[in-house]
């Protein structure tokens, strides 16, 4: 590695990241052709648009992730149930997930990074980050980062919707907003459930938010709160052994941005959030139909769960942070920023943490007792400077880490960009990223699992180089990528041992190339965009003595094609395909090993508007995902994903 840092560091003098508010602000990028932010941004960005958000014919923001180039989809269940998000061959820890560039992780386990307290259709823009990022994002930013931005529309208008569907599917959503330029207000309420596809497969949602901004010459504030609770049949999600599972969440996370141009050369911005997340998990559900407690013991019919399962698990995490940063231009060439941030993490449970003296109550549950606690602080500090002059971009900078667990590390990266025209440009870049251990990863030790107190922090160093060219009607981006990992955190299995172990795997190195191409033929015609993408990422052989769950399962390539226009009238369409190839083997219901089966996910939208141009306006449609009926689909190896799902809704809007 350090050959590599070398080469970079002297060959090509240095590579960029694009500046921290790139990702990290609320007027982030924007991807039409004017936008000279995405023209220059010095590394491979993907930005999904609001207008390409609201005809996906998507019912979940996963969904919309689903036709993404980089970004590696995993469900369990459908429709936000429980999805995990990877980027270039890593794992779903390993993902930066941000709401208005706020952090959103989630300390006990990344398989709640997507338990958000918004809907799809508040989106404004999500902006997709491939590669490390953890210089300026920190820990957890270590293959990549999703940056979701919420709308702050000015004026007043309001929605109804109303959808239904197959596998008694049915919803709907209220949304309202009121205020003008220099403020407003909205508040988003969203209700969703079905029966599932197989048995065990419910599933409700509800999630509700309210939000803010006010601007003036020099000052931006904006907040948002939300609340989130789910439940759902949890079928063969984490082991066959124990297939009846079950689980129930729920979410309350709030953060204010502020932000002040001190002069037009000065910007001064900071940010402060909170997130609690409370998670019951049931290795054998309780309820009608299902295991009934008895005696201390949990009963179905003939059927006795084992005498060590006492009890479900319950879980509480809680996270606090504060984020600022100062950022200086000097002599129009050059900038610079630092920044400080800091995070408190902790959980209280019957199963992660260490043992405390007095049990408390868990609310809500009677039988529910929280025995072990855990917490953790972690510290950062970042500097960046960069230096810009006609075609020629040049920035780097580093990330001081201090942990109360895990100790101090530093993260260097840079990044530089040569633009051949106003169009052409390439661009290179060096980044090494991080992720401490989840609660989950250090002490679960349930069900055929056993997390390890001993693991380590893993680490990654990234290099990247790219092209990108923007038309008046197309927009192209190509990069590579290759990534060397060490002290990997990944679950694996051991040749005839039923146990799944968390360990540090020494060295695993990844390598991939990612392509975008979108065109624009124009307004009010059959074809009116067109999208084609595709990625490959794979590793070299390695010998391991073991099957990994996470680290070597991951997609190899993705082909995504993607058409939308107008066939008639008002009447709209929007049609996705995705081939998907996935490396890496999974062990089926019999134990026995099986490789994936290329799959091909399909979905499409008809849209009808009434009224477009009056004050109220009525869009009637109707969608189909899984459109040719692929069986079976595995995200997730051996948990079968439905097949074709017909729906259908009306959307009402009041100006």
């Amino acid at each position: 590695m350090q050959r590599i840092v070398f080469i970079l560091s002297f060959s090509i003098t240095s590579l960029v990241v694009f500046a921290q508010e790139n990702l990290r602000s609320v007027e982030v990028i924007g991807v039409n052709e004017d936008s000279k932010r995405y023209r220059e941004s010095p590394r491979q960005i993907i930005v999904i648009e609001r207008a390409d958000i609201e005809s996906s014919g998507a019912q979940s923001i996963t969904e919309i992730l689903e036709y993404a180039i980089g970004v590696d989809v995993r469900q369990r269940g459908p429709m936000d149930a429980q999805t995990d998000i990877s980027m270039r061959g890593g794992t779903f820890d390993q993902t930066l997930i941000l709401i208005d560039g706020v952090r959103a992780n989630d300390p006990q386990t990344g398989h709640h990074n997507m338990n958000l307290p918004i809907h799809y259709r508040q989106i404004e823009r999500i902006e997709i980050i491939p590669g490390g990022a953890s210089r300026l994002l920190g820990q957890g930013a270590m293959t990549g980062a999703i940056n979701i931005i919420t709308k702050k529309d000015p004026g007043n208008r309001s929605s109804l919707e109303s959808f239904f569907g197959q596998n008694g599917l049915f919803g709907g959503r209220v949304y309202h907003q009121f205020g003008e330029e220099h403020y407003g207000f909205a508040i988003n309420a969203q209700h969703l459930q079905h029966m599932g596809h197989v048995d065990n497969t419910d599933f409700t949602s509800s999630t509700v938010n309210l939000s803010g901004y006010h601007r003036s010459n020099k000052h931006e504030i904006n907040a948002l709160a939300g609340l989130t609770s789910r439940s759902f049949g949890a079928q063969n999600f984490y082991s066959f052994a124990f297939p009846e599972q079950f689980e129930a969440i729920r979410g309350l996370q709030g953060h204010v941005n502020y932000r002040r141009d001190i002069d037009s050369n000065t910007v001064f911005e900071t940010r402060a959030y909170v997130r609690q997340h409370h998670d019951r998990f049931e290795l054998f559900r309780e309820g009608i139909g299902h295991y009934q407690f008895q005696n201390g013991l949990f009963i179905s019919d003939t059927d006795t769960a084992p005498s060590w399962y006492g009890d479900h698990n319950y879980h509480r995490s809680r996270v606090a942070g504060v984020e600022t940063s100062l950022r200086k231009t000097i002599a129009q060439y050059h900038t610079f920023s630092v920044g400080i941030d800091y995070r408190y993490e902790s959980i209280l449970s019957n199963a992660l943490g260490e043992p405390i003296d007095n049990e408390i109550a868990v609310r809500n549950h009677s039988r529910g007792t929280y025995t072990r606690f855990a917490d953790r602080h972690n510290l950062a500090a970042h500097a960046e400077y960069r230096f810009s002059f006609k075609k020629f971009a040049l920035q780097g900078g580093a990330l001081f880490n201090e942990n109360s667990d895990f100790g101090s590390a530093i993260m260097p990266g840079a990044e530089m960009s040569f633009a051949f025209s106003k169009n052409n440009m390439i661009f290179a870049g060096y980044n090494r990223g991080f992720r401490i251990p989840t609660y989950t990863d250090l002490y679960y030790a349930v069900g055929g699992a056993q997390g390890s107190i001993d693991l380590q922090p893993e680490y990654s160093d990234q290099v990247e180089l790219g092209y990108r060219q923007l038309g008046k009607q197309y927009a192209f981006n190509t990069a590579a990528f290759y990534r060397e990992g060490r002290d990997l955190i990944d679950w694996v299995r051991f040749p005839g041992d039923d146990i799944v172990y968390a360990t540090n795997i020494q060295e695993l190195n990844i390598y991939g190339i990612e392509t975008d191409f979108r065109w624009r033929f124009g307004t009010s015609q059959p074809m009116e965009r067109l999208m084609l993408s595709y990625s490959y990422q794979n590793s070299r052989d390695e010998a391991f003595a073991f099957q990994s769950v996470y680290a070597l399962d991951f997609l190899r390539n993705k082909l995504n094609i993607g058409l939308q226009g107008l066939l008639f009238g008002n009447l709209r369409y929007n049609a996705r395909v995705s081939w998907q190839d996935r490396r890496g083997e999974f062990s089926n219901i019999d134990g026995e090993l099986q490789t994936y089966p290329h799959i091909w996910m399909s979905a499409l939208r008809l849209s009808y508007e009434r009224g477009k141009a009056s004050a109220t306006t009525i869009d009637y449609y109707v969608e189909a995902s899984n459109l040719f009926n692929q069986q079976p689909v595995f995200d997730r190896g051996g948990i079968v994903l439905p097949g074709l799902w017909v729906r259908g809704g009306l959307i009402v809007s009041f100006e």
